[in-house]
């Protein structure tokens, strides 16, 4: 089926499962002794399941249930306390399992030096880890970065993901916002004007902060402390955060007509290592960077310093970021720890198992075993052991996905939760579409003007066909700029249909 779409599908979360498996190993360990570990929650990771997709913390390495699935969202642990979600609002737990701030947030982020940043309605403020609001909500971010030293930027919050996938992530961890930006603590208010950007340079409990005015005649990035004072003047044109005790940085140089970056890298001081005498440079990995200088690659160490004393025409590191191979005279080489060539090595697989993709199903099962069932042209959902969870009474209806399924409301003209209970919930928020199945450049075909209605239609043809597979299935249309043609959604998991 449509193979072309699978890979680009699978291409694109690629990327996505490397950030998260450098996430993992970076954060389970970077900083923390065995018992901090245990203290602070970071053996503990979230797991959910069941007939309402309810969400709890097991082992990280035995799997063993440690806080039974009892919640609709669970987010990971951050100095002992981690955000879950309850009747649609955000509290936070211990790690026995106990709330101890009450769930009264539409969404909550990690603890950071004894605050966190939560959200209410379009705004965001922070709470401590008593549970006291210290910064009522009123900026669009509101992000704790040193001590009691925030990031903030005014407005509303932007939304980047869709509504049950949002979170609201630590500074340095995959954190993207544009726009001025400033430095604000709560104990002295504003530190710098309203008119900076910002980027990590330091991971866990930094010192300092990259940052560059963007009113500057010169914009350029240095480092700066929590007072918002330059522990190192700006000087730089892009920067990385700090890896292996070295971040990339490079400036902008006019060469003949040409403009260009020259690499090189600071260390944890800010001060320049390695010296700005590069094409390029990427980030440092077990003590090696990749340096690319006149069209050639090589290995550089954190003291500057080149694998084999030389470049070579290409290199390639192994998954764990080891240098693994360079190309000489047009012929691949291993290359070992002392510089000496031999034959290419054999690469170990990563370590990082990732479970079985889901068995297509018809579209009236869900995965956990309940099934979407009818009545009288009405739609509710029906237990494994046949006991009825949703009484038959909407014009289409969702699986449950943590702890809440979605029913079109005519009322409201839109997409609204229901609980276990089948009743209605104000939170989370009414959704003005709502599609059982998605997929890259390709969107749900047009059934009606109304986007509503649309989607309503849509979802019936959908569970209609999962009834009766002798009904048509509605339909995906390609975007005609990377999906072309039409998908007819013949299954739930519309990646292995045939």
């Amino acid at each position: 089926m449509h193979r072309h779409l699978l890979n680009r599908i699978w291409s694109r979360n690629r990327v996505l499962i490397a950030l998260m498996i450098t996430s993992f190993f970076c954060s389970a360990s970077h900083g923390f002794s065995t018992d901090d570990v245990v203290a602070s929650g970071k053996a503990m990771v979230p797991t959910c399941g069941g007939m309402f997709d309810l969400c709890g913390y097991s082992d990280r390495q035995s799997g063993k249930e440690l806080i039974p699935k009892a919640f609709e969202r669970t987010m990971p642990f951050s100095e002992g306390l981690a955000a879950v979600r309850m009747n649609g609002l955000f509290g936070y737990v211990d790690t026995a399992g106990n709330i101890v701030i009450e769930p009264r947030f539409d969404l909550a982020g990690p603890f950071h030096a004894g605050f966190a940043e939560i959200l209410v309605g379009q705004h965001t403020g922070v709470v401590s880890e008593t549970g006291k609001v210290v910064l009522e909500p009123q900026f669009g971010r509101s992000t704790p970065i040193m001590g009691d030293v925030l990031i903030v930027r005014k407005g509303q919050f932007r939304p980047k993901r869709p509504p049950e996938m949002e979170e609201l992530e630590p500074f340095d961890l995959l954190y993207v916002d544009y726009g001025p930006m400033g430095l604000y603590s709560l104990s002295k208010g504003w530190l710098t004007a309203y008119t900076y950007e910002f980027k990590p340079f330091e991971r866990g409990r930094p010192n300092y902060v990259w940052a560059r005015d963007l009113s500057a005649k010169q914009s350029r990035f240095g480092l700066m402390n929590n007072e918002g004072e330059w522990k190192v003047e700006p000087a730089f044109d892009t920067v990385q955060p700090l890896f292996d005790g070295r971040a990339v940085v490079s400036v902008k140089v006019k060469d003949a007509e040409t403009r260009r970056h020259l690499w090189g890298a600071v260390d944890a001081d800010g001060k320049l290592a390695i010296p700005l005498a590069y094409d390029w440079l990427s980030y440092w990995d077990q003590g090696y960077s990749v340096a690319r200088l006149n069209r050639e690659e090589g290995f550089l160490g954190t003291n500057g310093s080149l694998l084999g004393g030389r470049f070579f025409e290409k290199v390639e590191r192994d998954l764990y970021g080891k240098p693994l191979k360079v190309l000489l005279d047009g012929k691949w080489f291993g290359i070992t720890a002392d510089g000496r060539l031999v034959d290419v090595p054999e690469e170990k697989p990563f370590p990082f198992r990732i479970g079985k993709l889901p068995v297509p199903s018809k579209n009236t099962q869900c995965e956990s075993g309940v099934s979407i069932v009818s009545k009288d042209g009405a739609w509710g959902l029906q237990g494994p052991d046949g006991h009825m969870l949703v009484e038959p009474k909407f014009e289409a209806i969702s699986c449950f996905r943590r702890g809440i399924a979605w029913v079109p409301d005519a009322t409201r003209n839109a997409w609204c939760p229901i609980g276990p209970d089948g009743k209605s919930r104000s939170k989370p928020d009414c959704l003005p579409t709502y599609y059982e199945t998605e997929a890259s450049h390709y969107y749900p075909e047009k059934l009606d003007p109304d986007p509503f209605r649309s989607s309503v239609l849509w979802m019936q043809a959908f569970l209609k066909h999962g009834e009766d597979p002798s009904y048509p299935a509605p339909k995906l249309i390609g975007d005609r700029i990377q999906g072309t043609g039409s998908i007819s959604v013949s299954c739930r998991e519309i990646i292995q249909c045939d």
